[in-house]
């Protein structure tokens, strides 16, 4: 009998470090949000870093993605899980708002979107 409890209090035991474990780290579901996002954040970036080149080149700041041979890159202009299209504004006058549609809060996130999943990016043009 006292072997039976022991059993019972270990496999409790168990259970309970198991459960505390997923509730701290957010579980499977967190982490796949997390990569998703992580993915999210680098098409804006590769996006922000053709927009940069773009500028240089032209002297000034613009929101057309479209590659040029001085700047052949070619980022992803889309959510790859969502199918939803990336979001580039104009913030006058040498400004870019990035926009994605991020799962995780923007409290949640390394690079600091604001509410809306937006980042707000200077380009400074020589």
């Amino acid at each position: 009998m006292a072997r039976h409890w022991a059993v019972l209090a270990l496999t409790a035991l168990s259970v309970s470090v198991a459960v505390a474990g997923i509730i701290a780290t957010g579980g499977p579901a967190q982490g796949r949000a997390e990569r998703r996002d992580q993915v999210r954040a680098q098409d804006l970036s590769e996006i922000q870093m053709l927009l940069t080149c773009k500028a240089q080149q032209a002297g000034r700041v613009g929101t057309d993605p479209t590659p040029i041979e001085a700047c052949p890159m070619t980022p992803r202009l889309a959510d790859p899980f969502t199918g939803a299209p990336y979001r580039i504004d104009l913030v006058p006058p040498d400004s870019l708002r990035l926009c994605a549609g991020f799962e995780l809060p923007a409290s949640d996130q390394p690079f600091s979107p604001d509410e809306s999943g937006c980042i707000v990016q200077r380009i400074s043009v020589s």
